[in-house]
């Protein structure tokens, strides 16, 4: 039984006799139950274990255990009619909380979706939303491999704006955001010498995210339903620290506002493409990244992806990405990476996956200054620290429902 809880405008409309109250509360029921039925609850759970080949491993120096934490969902679905309207609510908690934004649990989404019937449909989205630049998200379970490239330490992870999104053509769709900085993601708060609080949270001036994704049509044979995005972000970053200075370091806490590298502007142009082959069950993937970050470092990065599709329930993908770090003055770092992952789903909704990795690299200061260190694996980053050569292997496995 669902209890309606009416306004005063419907009551005083009731005793007017312009209304019925039997009637609106029906009406209002009908409502929410039409609400209610159009609801969409989702999350996953991922835990996993982690370890190294060897004693010189500079990302994982011990074997462990990690409940890698969880993710909840909320939303309802835009509707098919003009002036349809949806909303969606992500969480994240433990692990993957602490990986996307220093904390034990955090808002990752929270935004509204609205159609406008013009031209082909625009869609709006307003609020706290996803980044529509990358090859690889926050839920590992949703990329190839279980540990994430260097382009994804690279990019944006959430934005907070308004974005319109359209058709141009068929297979041809373009969007334009406009939104609060580079990047919607937080973290502490800073206190600088003088007692003033510079804030983390990638609240900087105004920023835009630019993109366009083609689709090949199926009439052009094994290439159809190929895809190629090409994305462009620019905003400052109230997030960057200088080479050495880190908000939780007791050595650096009283650092002036010279340490804290705020409203510079952030450049990234991402290009991505899924490709289908002629060989059934094999497809490859591309993506390049270059960064020019707000403390005056320039990245880019190359990740090239392959999977073959050994059953229904397992498929088998590799990953190689190469990455480049350029501070002027011939302080440079860079690195190769390769992964290799099989998947095979044994119980229903669970993904279950093992997967080893090299990598070879020098200097990880560049990436530590430049992303905050290394992202721990699958967490929500997996990003290597490159200081040498080392190797790794991990279980892991990740429950949706």
């Amino acid at each position: 039984m669902i209890i309606m809880k009416m306004n005063k405008w419907t009551v005083g409309l009731a005793a007017a006799g312009v209304v019925s109250l039997a009637s609106t509360a029906q009406a209002e029921e009908n409502s929410v139950l039409t609400a209610l039925s159009s609801t969409v609850i989702s999350g996953s759970v991922e835990a996993s274990y982690v370890g190294g080949f060897s004693t010189n491993n500079n990302m994982h120096n011990d074997g462990a255990f990690e409940a890698n934490g969880a993710s909840l969902e909320i939303g309802s679905p835009l509707g098919e009619g003009d002036y349809s309207a949806s909303y969606n609510v992500g969480l994240l908690f433990g692990g993957r909380a602490q990986a996307f934004a220093g904390s034990d649990q955090t808002l990752k989404t929270a935004n509204l979706g609205m159609n406008l019937p013009f031209g082909n449909g625009v869609d709006l989205t307003l609020g706290l939303f996803d980044t529509t630049v990358g090859y690889e998200v926050e839920a590992s379970a949703s990329n190839p491999n279980v540990m994430r490239s260097y382009g994804y330490a690279q990019e944006p992870l959430t934005h907070t704006g308004l974005m319109a999104a359209t058709e141009i053509t068929e297979g041809l769709s373009v969007s334009f955001a406009l939104v609060d900085g580079f990047d919607a993601g937080t973290v502490s708060n800073f206190v600088g010498a003088d007692g003033n609080t510079m804030d983390s949270s990638g609240h900087g001036d105004f920023g835009y995210v630019l993109g366009a994704e083609f689709t090949v049509p199926d009439s052009l044979g094994f290439l159809g339903g190929s895809s190629i995005y090409v994305g462009y972000v620019d905003g400052s970053d109230a997030g960057n620290w200088n080479i050495g200075q880190t908000p939780d370091d007791p050595a650096t806490a009283d650092v002036d506002e010279t340490a804290w590298v705020s409203n510079q502007d952030n450049e990234l142009l991402y290009i991505g493409a899924s490709v289908n082959t002629p060989i059934e069950g094999i497809a490859i993937g591309v993506a390049y990244d270059d960064r020019q970050w707000g403390n005056g470092g320039d990245s880019d990065s190359v990740a090239l992806y392959a999977t073959y599709s050994l059953s229904e329930d397992a498929s088998l993908s590799v990953r190689y990405d190469n990455g480049n770090i350029d501070f002027g003055g011939g302080n440079e770092d860079s690195f190769d990476n390769l992964a290799l992952t099989l998947d095979y789903s044994i119980w229903e909704n669970v993904l279950t996956r093992f997967e080893m990795g090299w990598e070879s690299g020098v200097g990880a200061v560049g990436q530590q200054a430049l992303t905050g260190g290394a992202r721990p694996s699958t967490s929500g980053g997996g990003v290597y620290d490159g200081h040498g050569n080392s190797s790794y292997f991990a279980l892991n496995a990740f429950y949706s429902f």
